[in-house]
């Protein structure tokens, strides 16, 4: 797991897994109070592919500093006005939790496949095994997984089947505090807190994404897919399996290898300094959930 975790696409199972998450009613409000997409997703990103490397990979004490940071950053999180009193706080609740982690590891499964190559059902099997300290460092105990990649395939499912028919989004004639959570999802493509050299790479991210998604993950947020949209994405993912074949998985790797190693080398390296980014005053939230845009929502082109 830790060597597919290296390859430079698996960034690209951030968005689809948060657009998953935010499709569950609960971590939506919770986001909707506390999310910091707009303005820090840049660091939400790098900091939850990091948390990945590190609690697979990494030392027993380097997991220890990594438990102590998360735990810092959901105890920051403000819980929903709504939310009944004496229940455990979304955060640590470790039904949503699951939730959260299952996500993960069905799109890194799903990008690794499209985009690197096949996996085999016992290879895949394997990396689930791998993969669960990272939803054991998140509050969940070994009963809270799913016996196997059947069952885990089998509760995706099912929670997909819950998915609200669509995301509310905000009016025009709402209060700009007003937020949905259709709009701390709009966030997830923001480029405010992009550094300068991937912002122009974001259209191809959302095209990768939405073509990812599925119909169904599409509809919840309104999405329009034409026949189009899937022979870009066709031809985008053919690019990236090209460019793959003459690019060793060595290399690949190895500005994951580096990073894992950076933070290896400090207890409170890139990763937890990424983890902590992503904590923020809750009233960002509010302000930039409904930063006017010009870019297509599903290919990025930006029509100013």
């Amino acid at each position: 797991m830790a060597q597919v975790l290296n390859e430079p696409v698996i960034y690209l199972m951030w968005p689809r897994s948060v657009l998953m998450q935010l499709a569950h009613p609960d971590i939506a409000a919770t986001e909707v109070v506390s999310g910091v997409y707009g303005n820090r997703g840049a660091q939400r990103w790098a900091g939850t592919i990091e948390y990945l490397r590190v609690a697979i990979g990494g030392r027993d004490e380097h997991r220890r500093d990594l438990i102590r940071d998360v735990n810092a950053v959901h105890a920051a999180v403000r819980v929903p006005d709504d939310h009944p009193e004496g229940v455990r706080r979304p955060v640590f609740d470790p039904r949503l939790q699951r939730w959260v982690v299952a996500t993960w590891f069905v799109s890194i499964v799903d990008t690794y496949r499209l985009l690197v190559g096949p996996l085999d059902d016992d290879t895949v099997e394997r990396l689930y095994r791998e993969f669960q300290p990272a939803g054991t460092l998140l509050q969940m105990g070994p009963a809270d997984w799913p016996a196997d990649v059947a069952a885990l395939r089998a509760y995706v499912a099912y929670m997909e089947g819950e998915f609200p028919a669509r995301l509310p989004r905000s009016g025009p004639d709402d209060p700009p505090e007003f937020a949905t959570p259709g709009d701390v999802a709009a966030q997830v493509f923001s480029t405010y807190s992009l550094r300068r050299r991937y912002v122009r790479r974001i259209g191809r991210v959302r095209l990768l994404t939405w073509g990812m998604a599925g119909e169904g993950l599409r509809s919840v947020y309104g999405i329009e897919w034409t026949a189009a949209h899937d022979r870009r994405f066709e031809r985008c993912v053919r690019s990236i399996r090209r460019l793959h074949t003459y690019w060793p998985g060595t290399l690949r790797r190895r500005h994951g290898r580096r990073v894992t190693r950076r933070y290896q080398r400090s207890p409170h390296g890139r990763a937890s300094a990424g983890l902590r980014a992503s904590r923020s005053p809750a009233n960002h939230t509010a302000r930039s959930s409904r930063t006017p845009t010009n870019d297509d929502p599903r290919t990025g082109r930006n029509h100013r």
